[in-house]
């Protein structure tokens, strides 16, 4: 009869023991993979919603050095209108797979534009984030940008330094 006892206490420690582990492991999963996995899908569904809507797709009407104006075909909004949409230092210019501007300088429009062009814009609150057009036809791909001459802190900082 004691033996039958102890059987049975050991029995029931060792699936206690088997329990614990497995809500232990379950809870950890939930916690630590399952919920962080559910929220950066729900981030990503917001953002791609977000970018989405900030996606133009047009010919160009009129280019300005700085200024650029669409007629929208196809995007987040504003199809059949036409937009203008102003650069500054953030936004980047692509030609075809080459990236044409250079980081923290504004990109001359008229260079890399022209009217009648088919211009991909990412477009918030009258700021052109990103502009994009193919190749035109016999066109070369451009060059990437040659880093530009320091900025005229950094060559004071240097001639105090020396």
């Amino acid at each position: 009869m004691v033996c039958l006892r102890k059987g049975i206490l050991a029995l029931v420690v060792i699936a206690s023991l088997l329990v614990g582990a497995a809500a232990g492991f379950g809870g950890g999963y939930c916690k630590y993979v399952y919920v962080p996995k559910k929220q950066a899908m729900e981030m990503a569904r917001k953002q791609e919603e977000e970018l989405n809507k900030m996606v133009r797709h047009g010919e160009a009407l009129e280019v300005k050095p700085e200024e650029i104006t669409i007629k929208v075909e196809k995007g987040g909004g504003d199809i059949g209108q036409n937009i203008t949409a102003r650069v500054n230092e953030y936004t980047t210019v692509q030609v075809g797979m080459g990236f044409v501007s250079r980081p923290g300088e504004k990109p001359d429009l008229t260079k890399w534009f022209k009217p009648g062009d088919k211009v991909d814009m990412l477009y918030r609150d009258g700021q052109a984030l990103a502009l994009h057009r193919e190749l035109r036809p016999g066109e070369q791909a451009p060059q990437a940008p040659q880093p530009g001459p320091p900025a005229p802190q950094a060559q004071q900082q240097q001639g105090q330094k020396q």
